[in-house]
């Protein structure tokens, strides 16, 4: 997983390196393990280094750059001619990058992969494509009318003051000079937008595929009340991308809800974290939970997903030490239960609790007196889609890549 993006002042006279650290920042919910950056002045220059946007120190200055935030190390890459930036799988990007510096819809044409992608060019543009599955996502932006820019999420835009126009489609190739935009078709749509954007990956507070983030999430909790209305206290969300879920359900059934949790220190995404200790630990160190929202009570506890169940379990224990009275556990995904080729950072199989225990095995490993997860009918109700790549939920996967 990983968030790109990329700016193209029209005059040369800007300095554009801020703007691209704080939209790098907006995106970091993407991926944190790896940032990088490659601005252009009179050539270009990188700095690519395994730290966050937060601690990327770099005193590159241009007229133009793109930025990567993310998961892999080694984005952007770059020649003398082209830079490119990946979220998602592109396969042997090495070769792409010669491929695209010669002839870039040949090789966008012929790319294996599932990607969106932003390029810049020496000459002074900026080029974004969005693959036929549009299993990532992209989006088109400006700043006023000093500025053009494309970025994996509107969210990259709102930070800096900028304007969202419109996502780019699945297949389509878009090009942001000093003169103007330009767009081509290069491949027949295919649409397969991925279902971890909408539950858990994306932004609260932006958009993808034409759905607002935030109230696609509120639906989803009303559809968990259809599904396991719950007798309870209080409704909990765990912060920050499951609280819509605890807001729909709330509001559906009835029920108080309550902010159970505050936040210690930066966000850490427990599901993005490479380090063992951290999995573990990680909802410690970013969630404390409010004794007075719990005690004495029957708690439903809503989260996004479940991925080992390490982190819930330990959501769980606290709440329990705090005396709540009973948890149940809604989850606001299907059960996952394999891997993703396509750059989500969900294990092996054998990883995957729900892919090897029973509901009430797991309920008993995490010390929960019920839990539940979405239904896939619920999903698609809820995103009022039926174009959702679920290769996690189902281990069918529209693209071989």
């Amino acid at each position: 997983m990983a968030g790109i993006v990329g700016l193209l002042a029209f005059d040369k006279v800007w300095n554009v390196s801020k703007f691209l650290y704080y939209s790098m920042v907006g995106l970091q919910h993407r991926g944190y393990a790896s940032s990088g950056v490659v601005m252009l002045n009179q050539d270009m220059r990188s700095v690519v280094k395994d730290v966050s946007p937060e601690d990327l120190e770099f005193q590159l200055e241009g007229w133009a750059g793109i930025g990567y935030t993310g998961s892999r190390r080694g984005y952007p890459i770059h020649n003398d001619e082209v830079a490119i930036a990946v979220d998602g799988v592109l396969r042997d990007p090495e070769s792409f990058l010669k491929a695209f510096t010669k002839d870039r819809e040949k090789a966008l044409e012929e790319a294996r992969g599932a990607f969106s992608l932003v390029a810049m060019t020496r000459d002074g543009e900026i080029v974004g494509y969005r693959d036929e599955t549009g299993v990532r996502p992209l989006s088109l932006g400006g700043f006023g009318f000093d500025m053009g820019i494309i970025a994996s999420e509107p969210v990259a835009m709102s930070v800096i003051g900028g304007d969202f126009r419109r996502e780019i489609q699945p297949g389509e190739m878009v090009t942001i000079s000093s003169l103007n935009v330009k767009s081509r078709q290069i491949k027949e749509p295919r649409k397969a937008y991925c279902s971890i954007e909408y539950v858990y990956q994306a932004r609260i507070d932006s958009q993808v595929n034409e759905n607002s983030v935030y109230e696609t999430r509120v639906r989803i909790g009303e559809q968990l009340a259809e599904e396991k209305p719950i007798k309870a206290d209080t409704v909990i969300g765990v912060p920050d991308t499951a609280l819509p879920f605890a807001v729909g359900y709330s509001r559906k059934l009835g029920l108080q809800l309550d902010l159970g949790f505050t936040r210690t220190g930066s966000p850490i995404r427990t599901m993005l974290a490479s380090d063992s200790f951290l999995k573990i630990v990680g909802v410690q160190l970013k969630l404390n939970p409010i004794k007075g929202a719990v005690f004495g009570k029957r708690v439903v506890l809503i989260d996004d997903s479940m991925v080992t169940g390490t982190t819930l379990k330990n959501t769980i224990m606290s709440l329990r030490r705090l005396g709540a009275k009973e948890v149940h556990v809604l989850i606001g995904s299907p059960k996952l239960i394999s891997a993703c080729p396509y750059g989500i950072e969900v294990p092996e199989d054998k990883e995957l609790i729900a892919a090897n225990l029973s509901e009430e095995e797991i309920a008993k490993v995490l010390g929960a007196d019920s839990i539940h997860w979405l239904s896939l009918e619920g999903l698609f109700k809820a995103i009022s889609r039926s174009t959702l790549c679920t290769g996690c939920m189902t281990k069918k996967y529209p693209k071989v890549i």
